[in-house]
């Protein structure tokens, strides 16, 4: 997996996450080499509600999404940004996801 493919992985929630991870560590951060969009969003979201991803790991998702360089995270910031702190949200289950996901529609 190269760098390109080990930002899309991540962003994507695929099965190499951790290799991912350890790619984008040793790499040097590229600005805005992948925009994460509205769709990929969703369907994060929906795999968290049907129990293929732990509320810890969006958590981890989002924070990640938001603070590496390379994502441009456009007008998701703010849902990102409520994934990484579930405080704002009152903490985070399946029926918060739920609704946020009904919002996107």
């Amino acid at each position: 997996m190269n760098y390109l493919e080990a930002v899309a992985c991540f962003a994507e929630f695929g099965t190499h996450r951790d290799e991912a991870i350890s790619i984008m560590l040793s790499g040097e951060q590229r600005v805005g080499i992948y925009s994460l969009s509205p769709m990929t969003f969703k369907l994060v979201l929906q795999r968290v509600i049907d129990d293929e991803i732990g509320i810890s790991d969006l958590e981890l998702w989002a924070s990640v999404l938001l603070q590496r360089e390379e994502y441009l995270v456009g007008e998701l910031e703010g849902s990102l940004y409520a994934l990484s702190d579930p405080d704002v949200m009152g903490g985070l289950d399946k029926v918060k996801l739920t609704r946020l996901l009904a919002l996107l529609d």
